[in-house]
């Protein structure tokens, strides 16, 4: 179980009998009409019945906002409160998975309700926050697109200067701490939690995760800058999805995150490469033409006929793209540049003169 599921998991036994036991919380609405806290009570039970996964917790989001014009502020509080609670749940059922699956997990069902404003009662006089709908997914909108559109409007702040494959940990640390700040207000403003147990430690695991993510955020923000990327221009052509491998400043191949020194690169390109003919590689854009081209004969070593510089569009969302480069002769574009110029300078100089996809950058 990774740490994130021990946090969670502590807290299943004090939040299972909450979960159905709303009236240990509710506070009860006027006498004067129900303002929809009965159908919120059904929509809580629906998304315990259906075993509290994302998708049912999905459901209950849309089916609390369709609710929503017809609470007081009494069933409003319950409802934001109950949300917030509920959601470590289905949280918790994809803590084991690798990141990315998480993503694809939550980005749609969960992150959307705790990215939003608080749920608060629709008075005569008040008004929602007007980008409140920007949190909605759109009709058939994926965890990618979902979080390319926010990341590029609602969340700019946040996420804009990410790149699109690593914007859901980041978008995960700012919607865990959203959802931190929520729940601890919701629990001090419900008066029958003081008596409850299971409240208090949702807040501590809300809070718990809201540390480890938070720690891990800034590391994230700093690998995902595009400009950790060389610029793609004329010359560089749509990515075709190759085995790939990044090199760090040390020279160091890292594949899965696993670190191969000078004695191993060429066995680890090795495997990366498997069957087939052509790799790519991620190189920072100050590289020298001296690195790269050691580099490229351990490539050449390790069997790749092409290898490939994975590069990026200048503006949002930094679309991957990849420029071909190689050593020797052959067809290409030859820049006469120094071993110490950089690997950016080559490939501009390749979309100067060449400008044409696909052309390859060749080192002298």
């Amino acid at each position: 179980m990774t740490h994130r599921g021990f946090v969670l998991a502590l807290t299943v036994g004090a939040l299972a009998g909450a979960a159905c036991g709303q009236d240990q919380i509710e506070v009860r609405p006027s006498q004067n009409g129900d303002y929809n806290h009965a159908a919120l009570l059904g929509a809580v039970d629906k998304f315990v019945a259906a075993g509290r996964t994302p998708e049912a917790y999905a459901e209950l989001s849309r089916a609390v906002l369709a609710l929503r014009p017809g609470m007081d502020r009494s069933v409003a509080r319950e409802a934001e409160l109950k949300l917030l609670v509920l959601a470590l749940a289905p949280v918790q059922s994809v803590a084991a998975r690798p990141v990315p699956a998480q993503v694809d997990a939550l980005a749609t069902t969960v992150w959307p309700t705790l990215l939003a404003p608080e749920i608060e009662a629709d008075e005569l006089l008040d008004k929602r926050d007007p980008r409140a709908a920007e949190w909605i997914p759109e009709a058939r909108e994926d965890a990618r697109g979902y979080l390319i559109r926010i990341c590029g409007g609602a969340l700019s702040a946040d996420c804009k200067r990410v790149v699109p494959e690593l914007q859901g940990p980041v978008v995960d640390a700012v919607a865990t701490r959203r959802a931190t700040e929520r729940v601890r207000n919701a629990v001090a403003d419900c008066v029958m939690c003081s008596a409850e147990l299971g409240w208090h430690e949702a807040v501590r695991s809300w809070e718990a995760l809201d540390r480890m993510l938070g720690a891990a955020r800034a590391d994230v923000a700093r690998r995902a800058d595009p400009d950790n990327w060389p610029v793609a221009g004329a010359s560089a052509e749509p990515d075709p999805q190759l085995p790939e491998a990044d090199i760090d400043p040390t020279g160091e191949v890292v594949i899965g995150g696993q670190h191969y020194g000078a004695a191993e690169r060429v066995a680890a390109l090795r495997d990366l490469r498997g069957a087939s003919p052509a790799i790519a590689l991620h190189l920072r854009p100050e590289t020298s033409l001296a690195q790269v081209r050691g580099v490229l004969d351990d490539a050449r070593r390790a069997g790749a006929l092409r290898v490939a510089v994975i590069a990026r569009a200048d503006h949002y969302p930094w679309q991957r793209k990849i420029n071909w480069i190689a050593g020797g002769s052959g067809p290409g574009y030859r820049a006469g540049l120094r071993p110490t110029d950089s690997l950016q300078l080559l490939l501009h100089a390749t979309d100067v003169v060449a400008a044409a996809p696909g052309t390859v950058a060749r080192l002298d």
